[in-house]
C-alpha cells in the first residue's frame, strides 16, 4: 500500500475538512471544481475576503503534500488535482479504515457495521453482499 497523502483525521470536520485544514479543503474545493486553476481563479472561486497570498501558500502546500500538481504556464503556475474528488476520499477512506482495523482488529469492524446500521440502515444489505463478494474472490 502506498503511504497515505492524510496524516490525521478530524473528527469535528466534515467531508474533506476531516482530512484537511479548513483553508485547504475550501482551495481543494474549487480547484476540484475548476480542474486547473491559478491562484486568481482560485481566489475568484473562494470570493472578495480571499487573500491572494494565503491561498498561494495553501496551493503550495498541497503540491508538496502531493495533492496537487503545479506547472508553469507563462509567468504563473496551474493547478490541477492529482486525483478526482472521489477518488481522493475514496484513497483517504481506505487509509481511515485500515488504520483503525490494524490497530483495533474486531472493535473496529463490529463498530463500523454498528455505525452503517444507525447511520444508513438500508447500506447494511450492501455490507453484507460486499464481504460475501470479497470472500469468493
Amino acid at each position: 500500500m502506498a503511504e497515505p497523502l492524510i496524516r490525521s483525521f478530524k473528527l469535528q470536520g466534515v467531508g474533506p475538512t476531516r482530512l484537511l485544514g479548513r483553508l485547504e479543503a475550501s482551495v481543494m474545493e474549487a480547484v476540484w471544481k475548476l480542474g486547473v486553476a491559478t491562484v486568481q481563479d482560485v481566489c475568484d472561486a473562494l470570493g472578495p475576503d480571499c487573500n491572494y497570498k494565503t491561498v498561494m501558500t495553501v496551493l503550495n502546500r498541497l503540491v508538496n503534500k502531493g495533492i496537487l500538481s503545479r506547472q508553469r504556464v507563462s509567468k504563473a503556475y496551474s493547478y490541477s488535482p492529482v486525483e478526482s474528488r472521489g477518488q481522493f476520499l475514496e484513497d483517504a477512506s481506505r487509509s481511515v479504515v485500515g488504520a483503525l482495523v490494524k490497530d483495533f482488529g474486531r472493535a473496529a469492524i463490529a463498530q463500523f457495521v454498528d455505525i452503517v446500521n444507525e447511520v444508513a440502515p438500508d447500506q447494511l444489505a450492501e455490507l453484507e453482499t460486499l464481504a460475501r463478494e470479497k470472500r469468493r474472490v
